[in-house]
């Protein structure tokens, strides 16, 4: 099994790394957002590039629509048979177009909105096959998700 592991950089990345002892038993690459931190995390892990985006930018529809079709290349190369993704904004072109191709999509909310939800996180569960709080409150606001505790 080939597990695509989406997500921002920051407090998203750090809850993916937080996946380790998981996703390291299966085929896996990250899809991420290009900066220091995963560049020097792309010496030990196979990672693929986003560009990193802002939707209060003038360029953010420039960059959406690159992230899409960087999204697409490595959808198709890949070809993975899960994708896990913990938010934010660059990974929803990957997660919402692998959907499209069939593949199984699980989305973590984020460990940092104990009460509210992620913008990311109200779209992503209309697509996500398995939707995970780690905030049992959150289940008000997902009631067809799964209560898994926190990532950390």
């Amino acid at each position: 099994m080939k597990i695509a592991l989406a997500c921002s950089v920051g407090g998203h990345f750090t809850q993916m790394r937080q996946l380790e002892k998981m996703y390291k038993r299966f085929d896996h690459f990250f899809i991420t957002e290009d900066t220091l931190m995963t560049r020097e995390f792309a010496e030990k892990e196979r990672i693929y590039f986003l560009r990193l985006i802002n939707r209060k930018k003038w360029n953010f529809l420039y960059l959406f629509l690159v992230n899409l079709l960087l999204s697409v290349q490595v959808l198709l190369k890949e070809k993975p048979d899960v994708i896990i993704c913990t938010g934010a904004l660059s990974s929803i072109p990957f997660c919402v177009i692998g959907k499209m191709l069939g593949i199984k999509l699980i989305f973590i909310e984020s460990f940092a909105k104990m009460d509210t939800p992620t913008m990311t996180g109200k779209l992503m569960y209309k697509f996500a096959d398995l939707f995970i709080v780690q905030w049992e409150k959150m289940l008000e606001h997902y009631p067809k998700a799964v209560y898994g505790g926190s990532i950390y």
